[in-house]
């Protein structure tokens, strides 16, 4: 058989010579080897390939296959990895619409022939001793989009499906040494329509490639499939065989071979030793069981018991073939009375979307960035994934099922941009839909995924793929999943677009549906249970307001939970154009179209680190007597700090009583009050004071503002509130006084008062009135006075600009970064930070801190050690503050964190009111109500600026 281009553009030619999928199993070839995890029959070829790029196929080195051809202008490649990252091609970010929109007319399953590059890999090996005189096939574990496969000149096959196994039998062709393996990766085929994810476009072979030996008899395919009887404590196991011989003409039945199996509990008990009485059944499989075996434990988040079934192989002669171990876990999982049980009890996802991701390496990761996610993931409280939207490697479901994380395995479907254009539902040309030449591909998707990953306790979802409308395609890979698997539910999504094939779904399943329309389905007394694939968009500083879907689980038993959007940001590493390296978003690499920073939406910043949220989904996604304690403690905690604070106040009073009195300076310009160890310049036309200094040391750069804008979130851009409520942005630069006032002179208070007007329609108007005590606290009052007919507030506070940096602040309060709508995982204590910006991928609002009852503003000398401080102190109540290095304005301009530069101040807001987050959703969806800040009523606070310590104290 010769390659042909055409199968490209052809979906009914998704693999030619492309071996059956099967389990995802490892086999050993003695005890020995067992013991020492070393399997012999396995040949890794990844390592330095020589590689072309062409940019079309016109231009590829057509014959670079045929075992003659010159490879001396061929350069080299790392396998596995990206193309694109390795210095070849495009790099492209693009969220819905397809990667050529504008560029190349298209309809499914065309491609452009003009723009679709290839990638030629070669690489040459010698069979190891071990692998020599057996069936040798090769497996590539990853490869995207489509390719073709040569050895030693020999066309091999052709496979389509970037993130499933694709195995070929390379018998016929290799030799014990000097073997040519040629591949040709294209970037685009017909299964780019397919291929319509949410995130980077690459393309090459990014996942390890590997050659593998068969026995003479060999176990080709396992599903052990472990069940728990109702009373929950009686472990099940059927098994379900397929072998194969060098010869297809040997026989492969029961009287043909012997296969003894071991069932190991954790610490390894043995439950059962011996021979398995093996039947023929349907398709060439070979059935055993179930097999029982009492008091088991249940496998759950809670508990991820597994236990070891090992499977020795013998030939009809006696020979040990080969030793398949393979984990389990006995659970049952069912859907019963409209609800979702595991082991009996109502299942709760607490979960997470999350695609694979390195800020280095792309798609293309290692074990380390796995094992990373699953710390996060039990750190938090994460009990459940969604693979969005493809499957993972096969490690990914190794570590959920040792730890306990549930997954939704979804199938490597997303035709986002057939269906939806601009946000509106247009499925005239939607693809698979209901047509015919479309089935097939789809159904191998499924069947692929299935067939590998069917052993593992941890799925508990089949998901047939992700927004990409409904049609009977869609409708046959459903009815799939569930007549080879009645353990396990079926999900899809995309049934809420299409009603006429809700059948496709076992589950109602929505994305970013608001608290509201979450209860308004539950309370229509639904059939099927609820959940929220994807929920709490998390884009930039959001996340707030998870309490409003977290307190529908304890109201209604059928909302069973969801996955967040999602794990970390989508960016690379990149050199930027004055030569510093930085995360990089969609548009950073000269992409066209992208939509640019728009896969910025994790829990993780992109470089691996916790975005300040997270805390938060530690809290919620605790149980209810967990949160309980911690606010318990919080509450405590806090008490026990006003109590303190309090006395202080107290015993501040009683010393600025007998402290000497204030000495007033009346200026023309400028009025100063002076105190043992303290000055005050208030000026007038600068609206405020000039100078506070304790113990000679400087803190106002210039004279305090009212602060009304904050740099606007993902989300205020997205819900439009940064265009409604742009008259604060300017309020916020050109509030003016108007005049100021001297309501109090005495020897032991010298007070001031400043009018501000906002340039806003109509006109917004605060009060700043300050008061110097003789201890020299500088008490600060605002009021703003509302007005009818004002767009919502950002926040209300006062801002001001430090002489230079401040070296650390050390707040009383909550920890991390937290706002209105989310601060309740936060805990309550002393913590200290260097002033800093939050490294959102794009720099907007950050740094907020609230439920502060004390601030301390520190600064250094050279060698680190503390020479001044500023106290800022509750008054009545407590305040939020941020200290950042930039201002909102600042922030507002930028697009990367590398553009805000080195600052020369610290800017420190003091507030008294400020807006939430909100996190439903980043093109839409308001802030809750609740922590939204109207700007027709009256906002007051009042705080202590102070010597730290206080004299005396």
């Amino acid at each position: 058989m010769q390659a042909e281009l055409n199968w490209l553009e052809d979906p009914a030619v998704f693999q030619v010579n492309r071996l059956p999928a099967h389990s995802d199993h490892t086999w050993y070839r003695s005890e020995q080897e067992l013991a020492a995890g070393c399997q012999a029959l396995r040949q890794p070829l990844n390592g330095r390939w020589l590689f072309a790029w062409s940019p079309a196929p016109a231009a590829r080195p057509a014959d670079f296959y045929r075992e003659d051809f010159d490879l001396s202008a061929f350069g080299g490649i790392q396998v596995p990895g990206h193309i694109e990252l390795q210095g070849f091609g495009q790099i492209q970010y693009i969220n819905t619409m397809y990667p050529w929109d504008g560029r190349s007319f298209l309809r499914p399953p065309q491609i452009d022939w003009n723009d679709n590059p290839v990638g030629s890999y070669v690489t040459f090996f010698d069979l190891e001793q071990a692998l020599q005189g057996k069936r040798v096939c090769i497996s590539f574990q990853g490869v995207e989009q489509a390719f073709y496969v040569w050895l030693n000149g020999q066309f091999v096959g052709y496979s389509e499906d970037s993130f499933t196994p694709s195995d070929f039998d390379l018998t016929p062709y290799v030799r014990p040494t000097g073997n040519r393996l040629c591949v040709e990766v294209y970037k685009r085929s017909s299964a780019a329509w397919l291929e319509d994810q949410d995130f980077f476009r690459f393309s090459g072979i990014f996942r390890e490639v590997y050659l593998y030996a068969k026995p003479s008899l060999h176990l080709e395919d396992l599903w052990l499939q472990a069940g728990l009887e109702p009373d929950l404590c009686t472990g099940t196991l059927g098994l379900r065989l397929r072998f194969s011989r060098e010869s297809s003409a040997e026989p492969c039945g029961p009287a043909a071979l012997r296969v003894e199996c071991r069932v190991a509990a954790p610490g390894g008990g043995v439950l059962r030793q011996g021979p398995l009485a093996l039947s023929a059944a349907e398709g060439g499989f070979l059935t055993a069981g179930p097999l029982r075996f009492e008091g088991v434990r249940p496998w759950s988040h809670s508990d991820p018991c597994l236990y070891t079934v090992t499977l020795a192989v013998y030939d009809a002669a006696g020979r040990l073939q080969q030793l398949v171990p393979y984990p389990i876990g006995f659970r049952r999982f069912e859907l019963k009375g409209g609800l979702m049980l595991l082991n009996g009890e109502r299942l709760v996802l607490n979960g997470v979307n999350r695609h694979e991701w390195n800020a280095r390496r792309g798609r293309s990761i290692g074990r380390a960035d796995m094992e990373q996610a699953i710390g996060v993931f039990r750190r938090s409280n994460i009990n459940a994934v969604r693979t969005c939207h493809y499957p993972n490697q096969s490690a990914w479901y190794a570590l959920c099922d040792e730890n306990g994380i549930y997954v939704m395995d979804e199938a490597n479907l997303e035709s986002h941009g057939s269906w939806q254009k601009m946000g509106a539902c247009e499925p005239s040309w939607n693809v698979p839909g209901s047509l015919p030449q479309w089935r097939e591909c789809v159904l191998d998707r499924a069947r692929s995924m299935f067939e590998r990953d069917k052993n593992h306790p941890s799925i508990l979802f089949w998901s047939c793929g992700n927004e990409s409308y409904a049609g009977e395609c869609i409708l046959a890979m459903s009815r799939y999943f569930r007549r080879q698997d009645p353990s396990r539910l079926v999900h899809y999504e995309g049934v809420f677009w299409n009603r006429a094939f809700n059948e496709a779904s076992d589950v109602e399943s929505r994305m970013y549906a608001s608290p509201a329309q979450v209860r308004e389905y539950l309370e229509s007394q639904p059939e099927k249970p609820y959940l929220l694939c994807e929920y709490m968009h998390c884009m930039g500083n959001s996340l707030g307001g998870m309490e409003s879907y977290i307190r529908l689980l304890d109201e209604f038993p059928q909302y069973q939970g969801g996955f967040i959007w999602d794990y970390m940001d989508q960016a690379l590493w990149r050199t930027d154009p004055l030569g510093r390296r930085a995360l990089g978003y969609g548009g950073d690499f000269g992409d066209r179209p992208t939509d640019y920073a728009f896969s910025g939406n994790g829990l993780l910043f992109a470089d691996g680190s916790e975005k300040p949220a997270l805390q938060e989904v530690r809290y919620w996604y605790a149980s209810p007597a967990r949160r309980a304690q911690f606010d318990w403690e919080n509450q405590r905690q806090k008490a026990a700090a006003l109590r303190q604070l309090a006395a202080e106040q107290q015993a501040a009073a009683l010393r600025a009583a007998a402290a000497p009195p204030l000495q007033v300076i009346e200026g023309d310009v400028t009025l100063g009050v002076r105190g043992q160890g303290f000055e005050v310049l208030f000026s007038y036309v600068e609206g405020g004071p000039v100078s506070l200094r304790y113990g000679g040391a400087e803190w106002l750069y210039r004279a305090p503002r009212p602060a009304f804008w904050r740099a606007a979130t993902e989300n205020d851009k997205g819900n439009g509130f940064a265009a409604r409520s742009a008259v604060w942005m300017s309020a916020d630069l050109w509030a003016r006084c108007t005049g100021w006032e001297r309501p109090q002179t005495s020897w032991d208070e010298v007070s001031i008062l400043y009018h501000f007007a906002a340039p806003t329609t109509p006109e917004a108007a605060v009060d700043l009135l300050y008061t110097v005590d003789p201890l020299g606290r500088l008490r600060v009052s605002l009021t703003y006075h509302g007005q009818k007919g004002l767009p919502q507030l950002p926040l209300f506070g006062l801002r001001f600009f430090t002489p230079a940096p401040v070296a650390e602040t050390q707040w009383l309060g909550l920890s991390g970064e937290t706002y209105p709508d989310r601060r309740k995982g936060a805990r309550f204590g002393l913590h200290a930070e260097a002033p800093h910006a939050t490294p959102y991928l794009v720099p907007q609002e950050n740094g907020c801190h609230m439920d502060t009852l004390r601030l301390t503003l520190r600064q250094n000398d050279l060698r680190g050690r503390g020479t001044a401080a500023l106290g800022v102190v509750m008054d009545d109540s407590s305040f939020a503050f941020s200290a950042l290095p930039h201002t909102p304005h600042e922030l507002e301009a930028a697009l990367h964190q590398e553009e805000l530069g080195a600052a020369g101040r610290t800017v420190v807001t003091v507030l008294g009111a400020m807006r939430g987050v909100g996190g439903i959703d980043s093109w839409g969806a308001d802030v809750e109500p609740a922590y939204q800040l109207s700007a027709e009523g009256d906002i007051a606070f009042s705080f202590y600026l102070q010597p730290d310590p206080l004299p005396g104290s």
